[in-house]
């Protein structure tokens, strides 16, 4: 037996040793772990540090909304549906801990305050409950769960016991009732990402396999190619999981994305094979092979994992995540195809074709394949097509100016899913969902009594319900009563007498989440409300609330008074940096990928020039895709900004391939037609046959409902359509074209006389 056949052998071996740690480690990272956007941040970043610390003071902001058609103000179901949820065990752990940090009603709240000792008439309530806990009708209310971290956790089996807990108290089913808010978007991202993979995985892996096999012709090497896929799959997976992670919902794109990855490059290496076998004089076909393909397989992998790993300066976690992993695993992808392939074709070798009786009738007819013919096209309008290009080009650069991000609840889910309906029907019948917080703090040293801190609390209420976006407000003095003003009264004995009265309120505020005080300061809360479907400008919102929050400070004081500070917090304004870093990450991380594989191929091809005309038709594609994005309007969400840094990678794929075969004949001193040509017909099929798989394979996850994986699934499909265009026509033309003149050798000056 001969060395390397030793090797191949000890590779399975050691391989079959590890299947089952491979296995075990894919099933378990393949078990969704909890997702939210709000997880997309750590605390470093500044809009979550936040946000985290408005949660510390005034509780966890993990909610679940909660109403239906019944849900009135005069409704007593609603008191035991409510009594069910602060009480029964299976909202309580082992432990007897509570799983909800709180339970508000809205019936309780209009109960609160329509009682005497508030000294308000119903108008004055609805006043100050209209929008928020009670709806336009002025008898729809809701239900608000806050959750705490440990409840997070169990979050599915907790909204599934609150549905069972409506139907048992209120005999409401679950088709009858709407549920919002941040724990509902994560668990519905959750089930989204799980149903994809139920039911796209198995129907993307069959048709990797069908059209592998329908290209290579070769059942045998298909069936090579596709379980060598599965294998890479497998490792990547494992490697997630042993490394303490687990599949998120933007990272179901993964396995196939390296299955498809894994089939490319080994059809590459398949029919280097295929036509080695057909030439009698080369010995070994497997050898033949493993020569021809290791540097452009080894250099392309290299690149695609650049462009992968590029997206590791995002400050998103699961697109650093993403870019980490699938750049793992294209490397691991390489390390078993070159091992692998040359070896199974070295132990169990294909049978060479009978040789043909006629060569001269073999070479007319290779003479004016598809190939001759596209060459001789290119050769004769080559100026035109690379103009085109460039021009092309050069406008989807500036529809690229007008791309916009968005990270918010209509761009995660189709229009007709249940969430997006529920969301409509809450914010029709109690009022707007999405709340940005105003948070005023009162050093103890402040010169102003307890009423005079309330009244700006006031003031800066009544000053955003004037803003244009606000659609309703909510603050510590919606839960004030109205003292009148006794007869006989000096002013300075009333004003006494009120702040003293309202200083008692305090355990009241408290209670109702408007007011903490810690370490003597005063923080007052003041809630407004903005819609979750409505096309609001978020960052023209948060300007107008803190001009209206400023403004309102400075018209009661010529200056803010000392001791006095606000900050604006919540999920909206925590949304909106989110949205302004996808737009950063997408700039960074593709400038980033772009100069590095830039600098790759110049040293590859040999010199500047050449690794700048090679990187056109490798820009190409993105730059086409989004600056149709942007042209059209459509905005672009977390799946689409890892696919420019991925194409980007995989495009230099075939550039390389092609570019290698091409080098390889015109150093031998043929022209730059016959390069071309002899380029095409060495691995113009294979691009085709890749990007076929790859677009087609991926394309299946455009069926899914959760809008960033099939968001993420037709644009990879649309770049790579792109991709084989600019490897097919705009690399060539530009070969054929006088800029192609900077892959050819110069001569070498002999310096000695």
């Amino acid at each position: 037996m001969s060395i390397h056949r030793k090797r191949f052998w000890l590779l399975v071996i050691y391989l079959l040793i590890l299947l089952p740690f491979v296995g075990y480690g894919a099933f378990q990272a393949l078990q969704t772990k909890v997702n939210s956007p709000l997880d997309w941040v750590d605390g470093t970043f500044p809009a979550r540090a936040d946000y985290d610390r408005f949660r510390e003071q005034f509780g966890n902001a993990d909610t679940v909304i909660v109403s239906w058609k019944d849900c009135k103000l005069d409704n007593p179901d609603l008191d035991q549906f409510v009594s069910a949820l602060r009480t029964d065990a299976v909202f309580k752990d082992d432990s007897g801990q509570w799983y909800f940090e709180r339970v508000i009603s809205g019936r309780e709240f209009y109960l609160s305050l329509s009682s005497p000792a508030m000294r308000l008439n119903d108008r004055e309530v609805h006043h100050r409950l209209d929008g928020t806990f009670i709806g336009k009708d002025h008898e729809t209310t809701c239900i608000v769960v806050s959750f705490t971290p440990a409840g997070l956790l169990k979050r599915r089996e907790l909204v599934s016991e609150i549905r069972s807990a409506l139907e048992t108290q209120c005999q409401v089913s679950a088709k009858e009732c709407y549920l919002a808010g941040p724990i509902i978007d994560g668990l519905e991202i959750d089930l989204a990402s799980k149903d994809s993979m139920d039911r796209f995985v198995l129907p993307s892996t069959l048709m990797v396999l069908l059209i592998c096999w329908i290209c290579l012709r070769s059942l045998r090497a298909a069936l090579l190619v596709f379980g060598l896929s599965l294998l890479a799959q497998g490792i990547t997976l494992a490697l997630i999981h042993y490394s303490g992670e687990s599949i998120t919902a933007l990272l179901i794109v993964l396995p196939p994305l390296i299955q498809v990855l894994a089939v490319a490059g080994g059809i590459h290496l398949v029919n280097y094979y295929f036509d080695a076998v057909k030439d009698p004089q080369i010995a070994s076909p497997a050898a033949y092979a493993f020569q021809v393909g290791w540097l452009p397989c080894l250099l392309s992998a290299g690149t695609t994992a650049i462009g992968l790993a590029s997206l590791l300066v995002s400050g998103l976690t699961p697109i650093r995540l993403f870019g980490g992993y699938a750049a793992c695993g294209v490397l691991i992808i390489t390390g078993l195809l070159l091992s692998l392939i040359p070896g199974v074709f070295t132990v169990w070798p294909l049978k060479r074709p009978l040789k043909s009786t006629n060569e001269t009738e073999d070479f007319e007819e290779d003479r004016h394949d598809i190939w001759y013919f596209l060459t001789t096209i290119l050769k004769r309008n080559h100026t035109v097509i690379v103009c085109l290009a460039l021009l092309t080009m050069l406008g989807a650069g500036l529809g690229i100016s007008r791309i916009s991000a968005s990270v918010r609840i209509e761009t995660l889910f189709s229009d007709n899913s249940k969430i997006l309906n529920d969301y409509g029907w809450l914010e029709d019948h109690v009022g707007s969902l999405v709340p940005i917080e105003v948070v005023l703090t009162c050093s103890p040293d402040v010169d102003l009594t307890f009423r005079e801190q309330l009244l700006m609390v006031w003031d800066i209420e009544r000053s955003l319900r004037k803003t244009s976006m606000v659609n309703r407000t909510i603050s510590t003095m919606s839960f004030a009563p109205r003292f009148p003003r006794p007869e006989n009264l000096s002013d300075e004995l009333f004003q006494y007498q009120l702040n003293a009265a309202l200083t008692r309120f305090k355990p009241q505020f408290m209670n109702a989440g408007y007011l903490k005080e810690i370490d003597g300061k005063h923080l007052f809360r003041i809630t407004a409300y903005v819609s979750a479907l409505n096309d609001v400008d978020y960052n023209a919102c948060l300007e107008q609330i803190g001009t209206h929050v400023e403004s309102a400070l400075m018209n009661k004081f010529e200056t803010i008074p000392a001791g006095v500070t606000t900050q604006q917090t919540g999920i909206m304004p925590l949304v909106h940096e989110i949205q302004r870093q996808l737009m950063q990450d997408l700039f960074k991380s593709f400038l980033f990928a772009f100069l590095i594989i830039a600098v790759v191929m110049t040293i590859v091809q040999g010199g500047l020039s050449a690794g700048l005309v090679s990187m056109v038709s490798n820009v190409f594609p993105p730059l086409m895709i989004f600056g149709l994005l942007g042209w059209l309007s459509v905005a672009v969400d977390i799946g689409s900004v890892m696919t420019a840094s991925v194409a980007l990678g995989i495009a230099v794929d075939d550039t390389l391939h092609y570019l290698t075969f091409f080098r390889r004949h015109l150093d031998a001193g043929h022209s730059s037609r016959e390069s071309v040509l002899y380029a095409y017909r060495h691995c113009g099929k294979a691009m085709i046959q890749t990007s076929l798989i790859c677009g087609l394979g991926l394309l299946v996850f455009a069926l899914s409902s959760f809008v960033p994986t099939s968001r993420f699934a037709w644009m990879m499909a649309g770049l790579l359509m792109m991709a084989l265009l600019g490897d097919l026509i705009v690399l060539p033309a530009l070969l054929l074209s006088p800029l192609g003149r900077c892959f050819e050798l110069k001569p070498e000056t002999d310096h000695n006389h």
